[in-house]
């Protein structure tokens, strides 16, 4: 879970800002529609905010969470390098998330000078990406079953040269030369390595046995 300490509402006065804000902070007389507005960046991301789904945000001198908000995507904050702006929604008074945290005192792991920490949680889980049904609280994918749903879809298609022709033709825009119409077995025995950055590119290298 991602988590970021805010101060008491302050007047915004950097021309350069890149929200459209006239302040900055936790304000209490504020809707929390004008509060995650006002306090969506620009913060100094790390590569694990990526994978969370929520964030939390405390104010520093109540030390209480006042405020739960889905990521949908984070982005560059323009004119301000090294700075990131959260792209999403505040949760409902009626979602786990909000449930669990909004109200409660700010997790001791993030009582640190720090603004922008981590930790971990077992509330507001989702689907592993594999379509296992396993549950899952960072990331997209249970340890290792992103291995597993590359493999049964490269069966898809059929063999590792017919599967890599295929995403070839895919993301060149071209139409693919066949298309498989059931599952097939792979016809090579070899290591398949799979990855994906944190940009969503997508790395696939072959190496054959023997």
């Amino acid at each position: 879970m991602l988590h970021i300490t805010l101060t008491t509402k302050t007047p915004a006065s950097d021309p350069a800002d890149p929200l459209p804000r006239s302040s900055y902070g936790w304000g209490e007389q504020d809707s929390i529609e004008e509060n995650w507005e006002n306090n969506r960046g620009h913060w100094a991301l790390g590569a694990r905010a990526h994978r969370e789904s929520y964030v939390l945000f405390s104010h520093n001198e109540r030390h209480e969470v006042v405020m739960a908000a889905r990521i949908a995507t984070i982005i560059d904050a323009p004119g301000k390098p090294g700075r990131k702006i959260i792209e999403g929604e505040p949760l409902p008074e009626d979602h786990p998330v909000h449930q669990a945290y909004v109200g409660q005192p700010t997790p001791q792991s993030a009582r640190v000078r720090n603004p922008v920490t981590y930790f971990d949680s077992t509330v507001g889980g989702w689907p592993c990406g594999c379509g296992c049904g396993e549950e899952i609280y960072v990331g997209e994918f249970v340890r290792g079953h992103e291995q597993t749903a590359l493999h049964q879809r490269v069966a898809q298609i059929g063999t590792i040269p017919e599967f890599l022709r295929w995403f070839d033709a895919v993301r060149a825009g071209s139409e693919p030369a066949a298309r498989a119409t059931g599952p097939g077995q792979l016809s090579r025995t070899g290591q398949l390595d799979f990855s994906v950055g944190e940009d969503g590119s997508v790395r696939i290298h072959f190496t054959p046995a023997g």
